[in-house]
Order: C-alpha cells, then structure tokens, then sequence
C-alpha cells in the first residue's frame, strides 16, 4: 500500500513539474513575439526605418509588404495592420 502511495505521489510531482516547465516555454515565447512599436522606434519620430525594423527578424523580412504606401518607413498604422495579418 505505501508502493502505491509513493508511486501516486511521484506521478503527482511528474505532472506538475511538466505543467511548470510548459508554463514557463509558453511565457518566454510570448514575451519574445511581443515586439511593440514604441520599443523598435529607437529614435522616437513615431515610423520605423528599415534599422530599426531590424531587431525583429519577422518584421524585417516582411517590411516591404507592410510598407504599403512605399515611402521606405513603417508608420504605427502600418505596423499595427501587419501584425494584425
């Protein structure tokens, strides 16, 4: 009887343990998707330059698209539709 009572308790601890580190893994990835506008507009002139664009592979890669009036910057209109996307 106490073999099953510690079996029970292990598989208990098991799965708590993986539903903490699963947690943690869903955090830290929503964390680092989390990019926002106003963190990326280093210089503060309220549009994002191709450098600044850089610091997100993501948006770097697509910001000829969401350039969608092609003046070479991302307003906050076009970033905000962009990730809506």
């Amino acid at each position: 009887m106490s073999r099953l009572i510690a079996f029970v308790a292990a598989a208990l601890l098991s799965v708590t343990a993986f539903a903490g580190d699963n947690k943690d893994k869903k955090d830290h990835s929503m964390n680092s998707s989390a990019v926002t506008f106003d963190s990326l507009d280093k210089n503060g002139d309220a549009q994002l330059s191709k450098t600044e664009a850089a610091a997100d592979k993501a948006l770097a890669d697509s910001f000829a698209a969401a350039d969608s009036n092609g003046d070479g910057y991302l307003s906050k209109t076009e970033f905000t539709a962009r990730q809506k996307s």
